[in-house]
């Protein structure tokens, strides 16, 4: 049964002022409704509103409410793999649309798809898509364009309410506007004296919500007086805009230049350098990119963070930086205007280069811990970089793209990784030892996703293109590709054959990274088939990652040492392998080998006759199974089935599915602590022992639950807790009707004549 659950909204961490009318009316709409786009230009708060509205109808939508932020995706292919990432579907096919919607088939949520408008076409098409093909997900995008699509609810987002000109009361737009002056300066008050300056600020601000932040934000430096003053001067600079914008478009625009002209020309300066990053940077990296000649960055920026324009948080211990994404467009336009865009993204490019190529010595090292942290942090930025260098120096970026090939492999971006090493492809197809390279890992990656056609081309391609440069480099990482193809056509004595070839050819050759994922690779063919060796492949892969020091490539070394132990039949070694496996796979937040890790533990408890232990992992490792790869999860299974069975049968259906389920609702966290021994897993309440019944007048044993649909569960509760069908309806997102027909429904199954009956039952039975 699906949990009720928030999907992945984040916690906000100001105050939500006013919107209560539109609240109302997108809670009337979604019912109505299978796409609601809050539409207004930026700056006018539908990103919040939209945070807002999905707590608001959460409990309408038992598989969740979740969150995709787009404003960062300038490529148009991105956004159904991004919508796939925020579900924590698995990046495993070169078509994900179809697995997305096959995904959410069956699903009943609330996908909210904030900042559309620069990738109108591509949500257009996906969420068109989405909802053609199932029959219970509901879509609330935010954008300043329509989407333009059949059944598309349009819902504008209006300015703050303003008092009238002859009412100095209070209004949505200076309570807010007071929230952010207190928070600013704790000091400032709302009194009789400033009201009625305050209230002329809001109105001549239109009630704009990111317009009254910037706005009271100025009350650090100047009186109330000063800023309406300045005001003045900003109204002017509104009619500088292009008349065929929205008049509140002009205004958020000259809010932004206002706030633009009270810094100084350092801030200026380094404001509009800044807005080549995407998704945020640290100190390194805006040193690395920004140029202000005598200027202090240091100095410019602190001013820019005491002005609100960029905002500062903390990642661990790391100062990081950002701005909201009106404010970084506007000083791209900026950067543009004085002609310095392409200096700055070519700085911005090679620092983010020099980040990807790290990875070479990075990726089978100690280091691997911080460098992939690190590209998790900055992808964004390093999906800016590709962008641009595809455009503007391609030869160099298909190496860039070619290096993260284990941070596309490891870190579930399969089909990202795919696709920028084909455009990369296509940008550079002169012969070199680039393409070579960038052949081979985009053939891997094809192999990795199941597609075996595209994988045996590239292979092919990279194999001759070897032969004219007389390139042996590429020998051993060409073999590695072939045992992986091999194995995805069936055929595992060649591809074991491949993978110790691709060993001993790295191994000749010095290259650390090919010999050590051969290792792995050909250990896994060998566990399949049941071939001798896999004894000496586990532990020289093992030795190998123990003298580099790898956690990542270490933590899957000690995972085959600890099933070749299981194999063995020493249990007490297979467990410590496993447990080690997993402190080390868990460094890593998005390792695609962390269930397999919890898998092989299962294996091992299971042969140790702690079966309810092993069904508990099983289950958390099916809860982790979306992060891995459609390869490595063939290999799994193809041992681990059989185990399932037997776990299965020493517990009995009902007792394993309560065992698994325990372990499939564990959060990740909770699940490594488990696995590690730090806690025990939840147990599920037992059943009631005869209760007590109500006297009704069908047959129907109203003990059992399963009678209601989970839908009429949903009901069934609210009529426990007194709530009217009206209530009903506003709280599931339904209409009354509905509601109406559902408590009718409850009522013939549970054989019931009150409402009273309904409550006491679903008291009676935890429901």
């Amino acid at each position: 049964m699906a949990r009720r659950v928030n999907g992945n909204l984040p916690a906000e961490v100001t105050s939500f002022v006013g919107r209560r009318d539109e609240m109302a009316t997108a809670k009337r709409l979604l019912p109505t409704t299978r796409v609601l786009t809050l539409l207004g230009p930026g700056g006018m708060g539908k990103t919040r509103l939209s945070r807002q509205i999905g707590q608001l109808v959460s409990r309408a939508f038992p598989d969740g409410v979740w969150l995709v932020e787009l404003a960062d995706i300038q490529d148009p292919n991105l956004v159904t793999l991004s919508v796939a990432e925020a579900l924590n579907l698995s990046d495993e096919t070169t078509a994900p649309l179809p697995r997305l919607t096959e995904f959410l088939a069956n699903k009943r949520l609330l996908l909210i798809l904030d900042n559309c408008e620069h990738l109108i076409e591509a949500c257009a098409t996906l969420v068109g898509r989405i909802i053609a093909t199932t029959p219970d997900v509901r879509v609330l995008a935010t954008s300043r364009e329509v989407l333009g699509i059949p059944g598309e609810q349009v819902m504008p987002v209006p300015p703050l309410a303003v008092p009238d000109h002859d009412v100095l009361g209070d209004s949505d737009a200076l309570q807010l506007f007071m929230e952010r002056a207190s928070a600013a300066n704790p000091e400032f008050k709302l009194t009789a004296g400033n009201r009625a300056v305050l209230t002329e600020i809001c109105r001549r601000l239109e009630g704009m919500p990111l317009a009254l932040e910037l706005a009271a934000l100025r009350l650090r430096m100047f009186t109330p007086e000063q800023i309406l003053h300045r005001l003045d001067d900003t109204m002017g600079l509104l009619s500088a805009g292009p008349r065929t914008a929205p008049e509140r478009q002009q205004t958020i625009e000259g809010a932004i230049r206002w706030s633009y002209n009270l810094c100084t020309p350092a801030e200026q300066r380094l404001w509009e350098q800044l807005s080549v990053f995407s998704g945020g940077f640290d100190i390194e990296a805006a040193e690395a990119v920004c140029e202000l000649g005598s200027g202090s960055l240091i100095d410019a920026l602190t001013g820019l963070v005491d002005k609100s324009v960029v905002m500062q948080r903390y990642d661990g211990d790391t100062a990081r930086f950002s701005m909201l994404e009106p404010i970084r467009q506007f000083a791209a336009d900026r950067l543009r205007e004085r002609g310095d865009a392409p200096a700055v993204r070519g700085r911005h490019r090679t620092h983010y280069r020099d980040l990807a190529m790290r990875g070479q010595t990075a990726y089978w090292t100690s280091a691997d811990v911080a460098w992939f942290r690190e590209l998790s942090r900055e992808h964004a930025n390093l999906r800016a970089a590709l962008r641009s260098g595809l455009e503007d120096d391609p030869l160099e970026t298909i190496a860039t793209v070619t290096v993260l090939r284990p941070f596309w492999e490891h870190n579930r971006f399969l089909s990202e990784g795919y696709r920028w090493l084909t455009d990369a492809l296509a940008r550079n197809p002169e012969p070199t030892a680039e393409r070579a390279k960038a052949l081979s890992s985009a053939a891997s990656l094809a192999a990795l996703l199941g597609d075996r056609e595209s994988a045996a081309r590239l292979v092919a391609e990279c194999l001759e293109l070897a032969a004219t440069l007389d390139d042996t480099d590429i020998m051993a990482e060409a073999a590695l590709d072939r045992s992986l193809l091999a194995f995805a056509d069936g055929d595992r004595e060649r591809s074991l054959e491949l993978g110790r070839q691709s060993i001993d050819l790295a191994a000749a050759n010095g290259q650390n990274a090919i010999e050590m994922d051969s290792h792995a690779f050909s250990f896994m063919c060998a566990m399949v088939l049941e071939a001798p060796g896999r004894t000496e492949l586990a532990n020289r892969f093992l030795e190998l990652t123990t003298a580099s020091g790898s956690h990542l490539l270490g933590g899957l070394a000690l995972w085959t040492v600890g099933i070749n132990h299981w194999r063995l039949g020493d249990l007490e070694a297979s467990a410590e392998f496993h447990s080690r496996a997993i402190e080390a796979l868990a460094l890593f937040d998005r390792c695609v080998w962390l269930s397999s890790a919890f898998e092989g533990l299962a294996w091992t408890v299971s042969a140790g006759g702690d079966h309810l232990r092993a069904a508990t992992l099983l289950g958390a490792a099916e809860s982790l199974q979306r992060s891995t790869i459609r390869l490595a999860h063939t290999i799994t299974v193809a041992v681990g089935d059989k185990e399932r069975l037997k776990v299965r049968d020493a517990l009995g259906e009902d007792g394993f599915r309560s065992a698994y389920g325990a372990g499939a609702n564990m959060p990740l966290n909770e699940a490594i602590d488990y696995a590690l021994g730090r806690t025990t897993a939840p147990t599920p309440a037992p059943e009631p022992v005869g209760p007590k019944r109500i006297a009704r007048k069908s047959a129907a044993a109203a003990s059992e639950t399963s009678l209601l649909t989970r839908r009429e569960k949903d009901v069934a509760r609210l009529v426990a807790a007194g709530h009217s069908n009206k209530r009903i309806a506003a709280d599931l997102v339904i209409s009354i009707r509905t509601a109406e027909t559902h408590v009718e429904h409850i009522l013939t199954k549970l054989g019931f004549t009150s409402r009273t009956q309904v409550a006491a039952w679903a008291h009676e039975h935890a429901l």
